[in-house]
């Protein structure tokens, strides 16, 4: 009777199993507030513990909320250590392992706590701190550092008399003679400078250790004796050099200052070898491009005798690590899509580890992703197009290990969108331009669908086969989506990326067509429903290609650059922009500003576009999307322009702009051809 049992059971078995995947449903705009992922992975000194952050969407505050988890590198003991309070920035684990602290804010204040791992017991270190980073316990146990803003007062222009008591005057006026006084996603910049700040673990005053108006935010690395700090500033404090860093050395005692690198170019992320004798950093030798590949170096503790490690590769260094074993190096870098991390031996060679490493961009696809490692264990972020990142774990013998399942509830009830991975070659000059295809769930080859081009910004960045909130929302409205890495692009090599120096947009407009053109070779898209977007440089080079082609319905450029002397004197990398940007600056050479401009192109345009922007971007401000709107309305073509209230550059940080600015997307395709229905809630 069992067999018998057994065998009518299945297919009763494989019929529930059918109705529980058929009942999955493609993902919707409210599903973007159940996705969870991980971030900030830090491993404990011997390599038994992951301290990481658990980030989640909070439907009621429209926020994404981190908590600090724990868990053990076989994947046991998963536990959370903050409640009711959100961390900012990675934890940091004491020197033998036993205690991790970490920053975090509570009833608007920020506090710094330390938590015991054998009994649980958390310890408030300090708390009504000015936002404190970088913390970093000192080898011998006896310190913890960190950085954080002090206030000092700004200049003054000419005097007012007193206001009488009680009466309401407007606010006094700013004096700015800052080279930076405004950041994207911060505004306008108070008048402070990060400080270094040390902590006796036995107790007592927190004690100020660098001063002045030199800024010193970077991570902290301590010297083997814990008598020093080693950080990266801009000691040289060259106006239009503002990312010219240099690793320095911080005694304790004297709380002076000592040079060890001296290049112009940025210099970071000094780190000292496990046996203590030498430190490495990455870098680069500035050159008059705007993009420049990051090397690894290695030198005495002084400074001394450096050697450049990646130079025979052609690749770009992202972060790095040292091996335990202080004769090797793991290395992170982007290649064809992926983020990578390889272990570089002495000898130069280079032994991949895994391309599996994702970020959290969450909106766009955007090739990203952190590690940590210590005593032979590397943790690393892991996800792929269909899977928001989640913690995963690399022991000893190279044996990739996922520990977290952040968003089971979300895969067992939604039919996500694999992308899938072509290649074309250029018409211009036979490069080979890799490319993503989305498709819509439920996909019918026999039937002809409405393609969605999208452009990565940067442009000196890339996309790949990570998770894309929008992306997902925009198959499961029906549309091919279709992405890809043209020319300028990170991870294909110095060659690759270099062919947009001072030329963009250019022939990336034609590595784009390219990829459209095989994509409709493929018989499942509707010629006539073709949609281009692109958010920053993509939102740049979406205002080119209308002003270059008509063969899209509509077109949606987000927070474009439409003017480029406009641009790179208003953005908040004004100085690095005026600089490398193009050969010449402005007022040298405008009309090369103005020919790689979408703006000059606009009385080609016939195309309907939309612009949009965050209020509060400084990095392509709002006034680039008005030039191209305004000129749009007085030529009589069909536009938009949206206004994201309080958004940065980063116009989808807050999930619900997210949802936004994804439906007002779909609504403007809609609205100008024969696309989908839009599924809104």
């Amino acid at each position: 009777m069992r067999n018998l049992y057994s065998l009518l059971a299945l297919p009763l078995t494989l019929a529930a199993m059918s109705v529980c995947v058929q009942a999955k449903q493609p993902f919707s705009a409210i599903d973007v507030f159940k996705i969870a992922y991980a971030a900030n992975s830090v491993v404990s000194p011997n390599g038994q513990v992951i301290a990481f952050d658990r980030v989640y969407m909070d439907i009621m505050t429209d926020t994404r909320r981190h908590d600090l988890w724990l868990i053990g590198t076989d994947g046991s003991g998963l536990q959370q250590v903050s409640h009711g309070f959100d961390v900012t920035g990675p934890a940091t684990f004491t020197h033998l392992g036993d205690a991790v602290a970490f920053s975090a804010v509570k009833d608007e204040k920020s506090h710094i706590y330390l938590q015991k791992l054998d009994t649980g017991e958390r310890i408030e270190l300090g708390k009504n701190f000015s936002e404190p980073t970088n913390l970093s316990f000192s080898p011998d146990g006896q310190w913890l550092a960190f950085t954080m803003p002090v206030a000092y007062e700004p200049e003054t222009m000419g005097k007012i008399p007193p206001r009488p008591e009680g009466a309401q005057w407007a606010e006094p006026i700013v004096v700015e003679t800052r080279s930076q006084f405004r950041a994207d996603g911060i505004g306008y910049l108070p008048f402070s400078r990060h400080q270094v700040f040390l902590m006796a673990m036995e107790g007592g005053a927190t004690q100020q250790l660098t001063q002045g108006q030199q800024d010193h935010n970077s991570a902290l690395e301590w010297l083997p004796d814990s008598s020093g700090l080693l950080l990266s500033i801009n000691i040289k404090n060259d106006v239009n050099k503002p990312w010219d860093t240099d690793i320095v050395k911080l005694d304790l005692k004297t709380q002076q200052l000592e040079t060890l690198t001296t290049q112009l170019g940025p210099d970071a992320l000094p780190r000292v070898s496990p046996n203590g004798q030498r430190i490495a950093w990455i870098g680069h030798d500035d050159k008059p491009s705007p993009f420049h590949e990051y090397q690894l170096y290695t030198a005495e503790l002084d400074g001394s005798n450096i050697r450049e490690l990646t130079t025979h590769h052609d690749l770009s260094v992202l972060d790095f690590a040292w091996h335990p074993d202080a004769q090797g190096y793991f290395v992170q870098y982007e290649n064809r899509g992926k983020s990578s991390l390889a272990l570089l031996s002495n000898d130069g060679s280079l032994g991949l580890l895994t391309d599996e490493l994702s970020g959290w961009e969450l909106d766009q696809p955007y090739v990203q992703g952190q590690f940590s490692t210590s005593a032979g264990v590397v943790a690393f972020t892991q996800g792929d197009s269909t899977t928001p990142t989640e913690l995963a774990v690399i022991d000893n013998q190279g044996k990739v290990k996922t520990l977290t399942d952040l968003n089971r509830t979300l895969h067992e009830s939604v039919n996500f969108s694999a992308a899938q991975e072509y290649r074309v070659r250029s018409s211009f000059d036979q490069r080979e331009i890799q490319y993503w295809i989305m498709l819509p769930p439920n996909f019918d080859p026999t039937l002809s669908y409405p393609m969605m081009l999208q452009i990565h910004g940067g442009p000196w960045a890339a996309y790949g086969p990570q998770f894309a909130a929008n992306n997902q929302l925009y198959a499961a409205a029906g549309y091919v989506v279709v992405y890809g890495n043209p020319r300028g692009s990170t991870g294909y090599g110095a060659d690759f990326a270099h062919t947009i120096d001072h030329d963009f947009p250019s022939r990336d407009y034609d590595d784009l067509m390219d990829i459209v053109d095989a994509t409709l070779a493929k018989g499942f898209v509707d010629e006539k429903q073709l949609y281009v977007f692109g958010g920053s440089g993509g939102g740049t080079l979406t205002a080119w290609i209308v002003g270059k082609t008509d063969r899209f319905s509509a077109a949606v450029a987000v927070n474009p650059v439409i003017n480029w002397t406009s641009l790179v004197l208003t953005s908040d990398l004004n100085k690095l922009m005026t600089s490398d940007w193009l050969a010449e600056r402005p007022w040298d050479s405008p009309m090369d500003y103005w020919s790689y401009s979408p703006l000059s192109l606009v009385g080609n345009v016939t195309t309907p576009t939309m612009l949009m922007t965050g209020e509060a971007d400084w990095r392509t401000p709002i006034w680039e999307a008005e030039q191209y709107f305004n000129a749009l309305q007085i030529r009589g073509v069909d536009t938009a322009l949206i206004r994201v209230p309080g958004a940065s550059h980063q116009i989808e940080y807050r999930p619900s702009q997210l949802i936004a600015k994804v439906n007002a997307i779909l609504a403007w395709f809609k609205k100008h051809g024969n696309a989908p229905d839009i599924a809104t809630d």
